[in-house]
C-alpha cells in the first residue's frame, strides 16, 4: 500500500504528515492507533486551514474502499 498525501502544506509539514500516516497504517496495537489519532487531532487543532490529518489517517485505513 502506498501513502498518498492530500495537502498543500510546506514540505516539513508534509513530511510530518506523511510520517504520521505511515506510522498509523503500520500500527498493530489499538493503543498506538489511539495515540496517533490524538496526535493528529492536536495537530489539526493547532494547524487549522489544512485538510484534517485525522481524516487522512482514517482514509488510509480504508484503502481502496475509500
Amino acid at each position: 500500500m502506498s501513502v498518498r498525501l492530500i495537502t498543500s502544506a510546506p514540505s516539513s509539514d508534509a513530511a510530518y504528515r506523511e510520517s504520521l500516516i505511515a506510522r498509523y497504517v503500520a500500527a498493530t496495537d489499538y493503543s498506538v492507533e489511539l495515540h496517533l489519532l490524538a496526535e493528529a487531532a492536536e495537530y489539526d487543532r493547532v494547524n487549522g486551514g489544512y485538510p484534517p490529518l485525522v481524516d487522512e489517517l482514517i482514509a488510509a485505513r480504508l484503502g481502496d474502499a475509500a
